[in-house]
């Protein structure tokens, strides 16, 4: 097998796999978070934000950013240049809307709320903290989880892609 189609499957997959995490957030877990009370909705976040830096997230979060430019790189030029749109489209998505809001947005928010003192604090001040968190996290999470959906939307579209047919030249007749 060559390299191009083995970097577009191994992108399409790790871009899947980040949308899919967060998919799983915005229709189960912060749902399901939601109705605890706020000491107890502070410590799940915390620990849920200390499991998620493991090799196996960080391979695919890190992977569909490196990996979704490389296959755009890997398919330039024609006759493969609806595979390369579609990629260069992909990762900017994911750039700007997935990596970006997470860095900027996410990660800033995370290592707030993991600051707090949950065990010493009155319930008024996990509240008071709880929404400072919750509001804006969610928020970006919404853009970073559409935006990942997108990219692996486009990526999906590139492996569908089949490259352009060469047309016969008619200006002889």
């Amino acid at each position: 097998m060559q390299a191009k189609p083995i970097v577009l499957t191994l992108a399409t997959a790790s871009t899947g796999l980040v949308a899919g995490v967060y998919y799983g957030f915005s229709v189960a877990v912060n749902p399901g978070l939601a109705r605890l009370p706020a000491p107890a909705y502070i410590a799940a976040m915390q620990a849920i934000n200390e499991v998620i830096v493991n090799p196996f997230f960080a391979a695919s979060f890190f992977g569909a950013p490196l990996l979704l430019p490389l296959a755009a790189a890997l398919y330039a030029g024609r006759p493969q240049v609806r595979r390369f749109r579609l990629l260069v489209a992909a990762t900017g998505v994911f750039w700007v809307g997935s990596l970006g809001v997470t860095v900027v947005g996410n990660i800033p928010l995370n290592d707030r709320l993991a600051n707090f003192p949950v065990a010493n604090t009155t319930a008024a001040q996990a509240d008071d903290a709880r929404a400072h968190f919750a509001g804006p996290w969610n928020r970006w999470h919404n853009v970073r989880a559409l935006a990942s959906t997108l990219a692996l939307t486009l990526a999906v579209g590139a492996c569908l892609a089949t490259p352009r047919s060469k047309t016969p030249d008619n200006s002889n007749k």
